[in-house]
């Protein structure tokens, strides 16, 4: 499978959608008004009750949004890098790759207006010999197709890199749809 373009891509930084932060920040608005209510209106598990909703409506929330805050994605021509702020977290050679795991995920309303999103896992090993992957899904950043730019021609060395029909089908898919104008993703 040849890159659309035949040429090699430069590094790009794939713009993060705030659809996840922003669902958390909302949660976390309700959860900390809520709370309290949950404590004041008391019962016999009150503080079961408000433990739970607390968890639930603020922590899991505040973890989201430190989650999301400064993760960036960076595709390289032969590299996909996860960054916190400056911080490289995350490398993943493509020559290191054990498999690319094409899906699709669901619309998240306006702010996925596509009917299905276009994802991308990918799978490799640390220096430790521990399994990793990444996901790549239009619900977290605004394009992947300078994601499968680069991959087509590492995929086209290493078949293997699909090891299942309906990923292979998928991937061949997805990077035929990005000739110009016939993707489904906002570039």
């Amino acid at each position: 499978m040849e890159s659309p373009s035949g040429a090699s891509q430069p590094t790009t930084v794939l713009t993060p959608r705030p659809l996840l932060r922003n669902l958390a920040l909302g949660v976390l608005v309700i959860g900390i008004a809520l709370t309290p209510a949950v404590w004041a209106a008391g019962g016999p598990q009150r503080l079961l009750s408000t433990v739970g909703v607390a968890l639930v409506m603020v922590v899991l929330p505040l973890w989201a949004v430190w989650w999301t805050h400064g993760r960036t994605i960076v595709v390289h021509p032969d590299r996909v890098v996860l960054r916190r702020g400056e911080r490289e977290v995350r490398t993943f050679a493509f020559d290191d790759l054990i498999e690319i795991r094409p899906g699709v995920d669901g619309s998240a309303g306006a702010a996925t207006p596509e009917f299905w999103n276009k994802s991308v896992t990918l799978l490799g090993r640390t220096s430790d010999g521990k399994r990793r992957g990444l996901k790549v899904s239009a619900q977290t950043v605004e394009s992947i197709d300078p994601l499968l730019l680069a991959l087509a021609p590492a995929v086209a060395r290493r078949p293997d890199l699909l090891p299942h029909d309906v990923h292979r089908t998928l991937f061949e898919e997805y990077v035929h749809d990005l000739g110009p104008g016939r993707g489904t993703q906002r570039g």
